[in-house]
């Protein structure tokens, strides 16, 4: 069964995304959400943390065996773990905020370059139904970009599996490279566009 494509309309083009950007400021950028994403609260017991005997495991001569001490040890199956995670949150990674715009405006150069980023016309989605929805968005998984579209609009957009939503407000370079194609809303559009403006004027001086 043949894919269904995106319903688009005639909008301002999506050549405002044709910035390059280093793969290391990618990686980067990718990293530092990655990293950030996590708890960090793992933590493993010590051999003095194991609710073992303390009694050595055998003699200490005369068996043949090599010499033991507790059974705590980490040598031991169930013993103390050596150099592991203690329960200590690190303090976080950071970027700057204009390596956070450049390298959101490289991923979404990247895509558009690849022919994955397109507009929604918002429209073709009539009565907050999910099947306009599904009919204006195909069957393809993308994450869907919007900024301040009705609710139900969107709550008739989420009820499809193989649309992810995305708020352009908290829009980062993480979030894009997770979802395989983008769709962005009208509003969504004007807010990068705003967002992105310090970028984009530093790039056409």
């Amino acid at each position: 069964m043949a894919t269904k494509k995106v319903q688009t309309k005639t909008m301002p083009d999506l050549s405002i995304f044709n910035i390059e950007v280093t793969p290391s400021l990618l990686a980067q950028a990718i990293y530092v959400y990655q990293e950030n994403s996590h708890v960090g609260v793992s933590k493993v017991k010590t051999r003095g943390e194991i609710d073992y005997t303390k009694k050595k495991v055998y003699k200490q001569k005369g068996t043949g065996n090599a010499r033991h001490g507790a059974k705590s040890a980490p040598i031991f199956v169930g013993g103390g773990v050596v150099f592991g995670p203690r329960g200590l949150k690190l303090t976080p990674k950071s970027l700057n905020k204009k390596m956070k715009i450049k390298a959101l405006l490289g991923a979404l150069s990247l895509y558009n370059k690849e022919g994955r980023l397109s507009l929604l016309d918002i429209d073709s989605i009539k009565d907050h139904s999910t099947k306009s929805a599904l009919k204006a968005l195909g069957s393809e998984n993308l994450g869907l970009v919007h900024f301040h579209e009705e609710t139900k609009t969107l709550q008739a957009i989420g009820n499809l599996k193989n649309v992810v939503l995305l708020s352009a407000n908290r829009l980062n370079v993480y979030k894009v490279v997770q979802s395989p194609k983008l769709v962005i809303t009208p509003s969504a559009y004007i807010h990068l566009t705003e967002r992105l403006k310090t970028v984009l004027s530093a790039k056409s001086k």
